[in-house]
């Protein structure tokens, strides 16, 4: 296997044809695609798209949320040595026609009508591409798959030759300042990762998967790619917002996702505990003060007496099962990245029989660098570099990683490819880090986020803002400090947590805004503040911080559409409130936490 077009045909061959492959909701039931009705309708797409003049090297867009379509699309691609070009469902008209322009595709796919208004208002006046529109009557005079006829028989595609040096897809960085960049990867690249990974994980074809990060991104693309190979069932859930009432319905046994559903899943057990107080909330303490005993034992690589483990057996059948069936009680492990996961829910879910198996790597990296495993988990690190890769720390701190994973570079920007990609081949990653004696990688944070104080104070930023966000009254925190004195926070608060609070208190249909400056609402989060200040050496202390009344997000453009934070648009969108809060007179505003 030496291209995705292999990966393909090992799916096709070695699977069960009527083995249920892909599902995905529709109304009260279920679309799905068998392995054979996957192998026809992307054999039939290739056809089609060969007709309609795509050939070897072209570049195909694809602008589509996860949808079983959104993979025979991309397969189709590869079976015609064609380019896919994954857009973001969320992109607005002016990203599209940059990207649609910038990679010179000479198609554009797409779902939906409010995603085919936008491409057609981001292809106007550009020559060379053609809009199809997944589903018909998407607009008007727009034709769709449907619409696009099928090669006779007797002359289907020609078998192109294709080489695993070939490129695969561009892949655009959504890019926390600037214009994205447009990541070459090729088929080496994706079946690298597939065949690096595959032994490493107990996945087979009789597990259930769950795909809600955007196809888009290469992170969910390239597992799915390791799901197809083992004959993995794959369920799409439109949104991550749609997992958890999603999770008892699919029931998956292998999941991966970025930390933000297992932090909220978290802050929601801790605050349904609090609120049924009395003996249900002492069980569960006990339980936890069990399991923590026994697993502690196992983190310093030990084994705990026969006695606790046998109260940890019992805590785990009559506490713990309960929680995991919330989340679908089939689950065998699940798998963190995009950003930091904070120890103390990795830790939690580690104690109820969850494991969370934390991973990194870049777009350019296809993306897995280093990842967890079941039988070697170092809580607090991202694990250890994959077989046959490369990590090296250079004298700064900044993570160097050198492999079969890494890109060809940016598409048509040989300059910026030269900044990133040096002559030993090692990309630098702008992470910083650190390795352990026993090979684990530990992330720092990104070495452009790095705060320096006026007074000379290197401070991470991500794994204090991680913190916080795992408290259960606040859901995003971005701490500010880069030239100045001490540590502010612009802090948005857990509004489902606080309308909880306020309503058991007698007062109901708090508005967001009313949420945000009500006192006591300070007060709960300073509180939060204050304990993860104890834990902090004084220079990494948040000194004051400012409340708002509703969550960044990727819409205006303060988050990526992998949900980091967009810093320098944060700053310049609160800089008056950030500012006001270094004011050295009694004007100074937000919360202070000083002593």
């Amino acid at each position: 296997m030496k291209t995705l077009r292999d990966l393909f045909e090992h799916v096709v061959a070695h699977h069960p044809p009527r083995k249920v492959l892909l599902r995905i909701r529709q109304g009260k039931g279920w679309r799905e695609y068998t392995v054979k009705e996957f192998e026809k309708a992307t054999r039939e797409l290739a056809g089609k798209l060969y007709r309609a003049g795509v050939r070897h090297g072209d570049r195909v867009a694809l602008f589509c949320e996860n949808r079983p379509e959104w993979h025979i699309i991309d397969f189709a691609c590869h079976l015609l040595g064609a380019v896919s070009v994954p857009l973001y469902a969320t992109l607005p008209a002016h990203q599209v026609r940059y990207i649609v322009a910038d990679a010179e595709a000479k198609m554009l796919l797409v779902s939906g009508r409010q995603r085919a208004a936008a491409a057609l208002e981001a292809t106007s006046g550009l020559t060379g591409v053609r809009v199809v529109g997944i589903e018909p009557g998407l607009a008007e005079n727009l034709d769709s798959i449907a619409d696009l006829p099928s090669p006779p028989k007797h002359d289907q595609p020609p078998v192109v030759d294709l080489a695993e040096e070939d490129l695969a897809s561009l892949i655009y960085t959504s890019g926390t300042t600037g214009d994205p960049k447009g990541v070459m990867l090729t088929h080496r690249n994706f079946i690298n990762q597939v065949q690096t990974m595959a032994p490493l994980y107990p996945i087979s074809e009789r597990d259930i998967s769950m795909s809600f990060l955007p196809l888009s991104h290469v992170y969910e693309r390239t597992v799915d790619y390791v799901f197809f190979n083992a004959g993995t069932q794959i369920n799409y859930v439109e949104s991550i917002e749609r997992v958890p009432s999603q999770l008892t319905e699919i029931r998956p046994t292998v999941m991966v996702s970025v930390p933000r559903l297992y932090e909220r899943s978290y802050i929601k057990i801790i605050a349904k505990i609090q609120q049924e107080g009395g003996a249900k909330r002492r069980l569960f303490e006990w339980a936890v003060k069990v399991g923590r005993r026994v697993k502690e034992a196992e983190w310093r690589g030990e084994k705990a007496g026969a006695f606790a483990r046998g109260q940890y057996a019992v805590a785990k059948a009559r506490i713990f099962s309960k929680i995991l069936e919330r989340l679908g009680g089939r689950l065998k492990f699940t798998i963190s990245g995009g950003a930091p996961l904070a120890r103390e829910v990795a830790e939690f879910f580690d104690i109820v029989g969850l494991p969370i198996l934390q991973g990194y790597g870049l777009t350019e990296t296809s993306p897995v660098i280093a990842v967890n495993r079941l039988d070697a988990n170092r809580i607090g690190s991202v694990g250890k570099v994959l077989p046959g890769y490369e990590v090296r720390i250079a004298p700064d701190g900044e993570i160097l990683a050198r492999g079969a994973n890494i890109m060809k570079g940016y598409w048509r920007k040989p300059e910026l490819t030269a900044e990133v990609l040096d002559a030993e081949g090692f990309l630098h990653t702008g992470d910083v880090g650190y390795l352990d004696a026993d090979g684990y990688l530990f992330i720092t944070d990104r070495k452009k986020d790095l705060i320096v104080t006026s007074g000379g104070k290197n401070i991470a930023p991500q794994p204090i803002e991680g913190r916080l966000g795992a408290t259960p009254y606040i859901a995003q925190a971005v701490v500010i400090g880069d030239k100045y004195p001490y540590l502010v926070a612009l802090i948005v608060p857990n509004f489902e947590n606080l309308e909880a609070h306020f309503a058991e208190r007698g007062s109901k249909g708090l508005s967001r805004e009313e949420i945000a400056a009500h006192p006591e609402t300070e007060q709960l989060i300073g509180e939060a503040v204050r304990e993860i200040n104890q834990e902090l050496a004084m220079h990494e202390r948040v000194r004051r911080f400012t409340v708002l009344a509703r969550e960044f997000s990727i819409e205006e453009g303060e988050l990526t559409p992998t949900m980091k934070v967009r810093r320098r648009v944060v700053g310049e969108r609160y800089r008056d409130r950030i500012e006001q809060m270094y004011l050295k007179t009694q004007r100074a505003s937000g919360y202070s936490l000083e002593e």
